[in-house]
């Protein structure tokens, strides 16, 4: 009888670890934006933009979501370690972006004029697939890769001066 107090007790209080992790990262960490991240340029084609870059899964996982708005010519670049198909959602954003895919030093795709959605359970919120071999995504201000006339092929540099 001992024992089987002790296994409830000890499953109680991972349970509540849990709850307590869970409810930290939902009501924090999930919540605020990212902090002000490194800085750097890059080119595509000849469009120049300075993006935030966002290299950590928790800096990927907040992204853009609750900020307001995303000046022309600015931007945020998530950097993965590998290239593979990358999935994004709109979760938490305030704005419409443009996505564009990137595989190496190339274009490989985009997802054009992405709109937020507010009040869409997880669940039912889109997914924005890019193709494979994607080792970086670049997210810009909604309507920029018509404006500017990006094309998938178009050559990427970072650090463009």
């Amino acid at each position: 009888m001992k024992h089987r107090t002790m296994i409830i007790a000890t499953i109680l209080v991972i349970i509540l670890i849990l709850a307590g992790v869970f409810l930290l990262w939902h009501g924090v960490v999930s919540k605020s934006e990212n902090p002000p991240l490194p800085t750097e340029e890059i080119r595509i084609g000849n469009a120049v933009f300075s993006v935030e870059l966002a290299t950590t899964t928790l800096e990927q996982m907040r992204g853009l979501s609750f900020r307001s708005g995303l000046a022309e010519g600015k931007g945020m670049l998530f950097i993965f370690s590998s290239g593979g198909i990358q999935n994004f959602w709109m979760k938490d954003m305030n704005f419409p972006i443009d996505m564009i895919w990137i595989s190496g030093n190339t274009v490989a795709g985009f997802a054009q004029n992405a709109d937020p959605q507010p009040g869409v359970p997880l669940w039912r919120l889109t997914i924005y697939t890019s193709p494979n071999g994607v080792d970086k995504v670049l997210e810009v201000p909604a309507g920029t890769v018509a404006k500017d006339g990006i094309m998938i092929g178009d050559p990427v540099v970072i650090g463009a001066n």
